[in-house]
């Protein structure tokens, strides 16, 4: 749990991070911790582009590396020249997997869920939370085409390794869903 610790240290220090989870994302994701957990995290995310592009919340087991963002200096310089202003709280409350589901659907019109393939490292659905059982999430998901299904997507919450809102891919999927 040490990368844990210097998780909590990046959001204590409101530095830019790198955030890497090999199994996942070799390539990690840049931003600041925003919220900590007993076992989940929230990132704001900064595109390379440098814009806030949305929430991820990550299990802190799933962390291979957490370092300094290299490009710190330009990605800050641009986000204030742009008057990006950054997030002072997630709007999640990360007391569990379940609460953190139900909480970002409440919060969002549509949410990114991220589990485990067989075929690729892992599948993301975007869409909006039906319904919640124990085990489970109802999802309706919108396909890449902008497409809600006609079905619902029945989730276990043990294969959640991530959960996202707020992002710009999230909201372009839910304005061109038909």
């Amino acid at each position: 749990m040490a990368l844990a610790k210097d998780i909590r240290a990046a959001k204590t220090a409101c530095r830019l991070v790198h955030v890497v989870r090999a199994a996942f994302d070799e390539e990690g994701n840049a931003g600041y911790v925003v919220a900590t957990g007993r076992s989940w995290f929230v990132l704001e995310l900064v595109t390379a582009s440098a814009r806030f592009d949305g929430m991820a919340c990550m299990r802190y087991a799933d962390v291979t590396s957490v370092d300094p963002e290299p490009h710190t200096g330009c990605l800050e310089r641009a986000l204030e020249a742009r008057g990006a202003v950054r997030a002072t709280q997630a709007p999640v409350d990360l007391g569990s997997l379940q609460s953190i589901v139900e909480s970002s659907a409440k919060a969002f019109p549509i949410i990114t869920l991220h589990v485990p393939s067989d075929e690729i490292r892992y599948e993301c659905f975007i869409g909006k939370v039906i319904a919640m059982n124990p085990e489970t999430v109802d999802f309706c998901h919108i396909t890449r085409d902008g497409q809600w299904e006609n079905f619902l997507r029945e989730i276990p919450f043990a294969e959640i390794m991530r959960v996202d809102f707020g992002g710009d891919y999230e909201e372009a999927m839910f304005l061109a869903a038909v």
